[in-house]
Parts: C-alpha cells; structure tokens; sequence
C-alpha cells in the first residue's frame, strides 16, 4: 500500500463494512491512508423486532472508531434499495466521492443474493466511472458471509488478496463484537466464528496466516507525469 492515500467503504447496511473488509480498513489505518465509511441504511425492517436505527447508527459509529474513520450514514429503506430511485442511491454515493475524494473505493460485489448489495455495486460502478475529476483509481467488491455465496447469477471469484496482520484481525474481531446484535450463533456462516474461519481460508489460498478477498472491478494506473 502506497501512503497516505483516501480509501471509502461503501457499505448497503451497518456491520457490511466490517463483514467485508474489516481487517483491510484496520491496515489502512495502520498504514497512515485516511479512512471514510459510507453506510446506506442503518434500518433493519426486513427482520421484524430488530429496526432500532439508532442502535445501529451508534454500531456504525463505534465500528469507524475503531479504524479512525469517518462515517456518514444515508436512510434508505433496509431490503429495499430497489423501491428508491438508483439516481438517489448512485448520487449519494457521488457526494461522498466529491466530500472524501477517495483513491481507492471497497463496497459489495454484484455477485450477491442481497438486492440491497447488488444495487449498491451498481450505484459505486457508475459514481466511480473514469471521469476528468474522479479521484477514484481502484475499485474492489468485498465478500459478505451469508450473502455473497448464495448469489444466484454467478459466483464471487476474488482477484485481489490482502493479507491481514494479527492485530488487523482482531480490530475486525473487535468491531463484529460492536455488532453482536447483527451476529448468529455459530454454525451459522455469519457468526464470529465463520468469518474468521473464512479470513483463515482466505489467508491460506495466498500463503499467509489471514487475509480478505476482493473481485477488482477496476483499476487505472498512474499516468505519466
């Protein structure tokens, strides 16, 4: 990682984030690169007795502590991303861009079972188009256990590895225990439990102790000076 540098995650839900590249913010942070979280809905209606935003608006919050981030948090409506204009969705996103200018930009892949996930991988493909002014050189699509394995047009096949030290793994630890409400019990693929096991299946595909996986959906290189 070349430093200092200004990476985004564009997380659909709060705890996305963390799921998906927890461990790769916490190196960002270690590394000296300014970090920023962008969460599109910190509802959780689409499971009944569970919708306490402002719980998972302070989840959000604590998490982005953790890797000295700066978090912003839009209100679109949980597990229905697809009731809202994608305009809205994909012009949120571009203010973030314009308000943090990110070089490089984390969020979800299209290879999921998640609407929510989907839509929010388009809105982040078009607000990061190569434009004059896009600040935005590196696009990458997270993994998210429970979802990402499920999606039912075709299946996540990571390009990008980045192995995680201990103590970048437990910073992820530390902020899934933020979110224990979001948790399952283990053996459920989004307990603790599984998305560590899967940080050390991960890790072991590219010879290191842990690491997160990414689909690189763009990236341009440096142009002459």
């Amino acid at each position: 990682m070349n430093t200092p540098r200004t990476v985004l995650a564009v997380a659909a839900h709060a705890d996305d984030e963390t799921l998906g590249a927890g461990g790769t913010l916490a190196e960002h942070a270690a590394a000296g690169d300014r970090v920023a979280v962008l969460v599109l809905s910190a509802s959780s209606t689409s499971r009944p007795g569970h919708d306490d935003p402002a719980h998972r608006s302070a989840c959000v919050h604590r998490a982005a502590a953790l890797y000295g981030a700066d978090a912003q948090i839009a209100a679109f409506p949980d597990n229905g991303f697809d009731t809202v204009p994608r305009l809205t969705i994909t012009q949120t996103v571009e203010a973030a861009i314009r308000r943090w200018r990110p070089a490089v930009v984390y969020t979800h892949s299209s290879a999921d079972l998640s609407v929510d996930h989907r839509i929010t991988a388009e809105a982040v493909a078009a607000a990061t188009r190569p434009q004059p002014d896009c600040p935005v050189t590196t696009v990458l699509a997270w993994e998210i256990r429970s979802a990402t394995e499920w999606g039912p047009e075709r299946t996540f096949r990571p390009t990008w590895f980045q192995p995680l030290t201990p103590a970048a793994l437990a910073v992820k630890e530390r902020a899934l225990a933020v979110y224990a409400s979001e948790m399952r019990s283990w053996p459920h693929t989004r307990s603790t439990e599984a998305v560590l096991a899967a940080a050390r299946l991960r890790g072991a595909q590219i010879g290191h102790d842990a690491a997160e996986a990414f689909e690189l959906i763009r990236h341009t290189a440096l142009t002459p000076a």
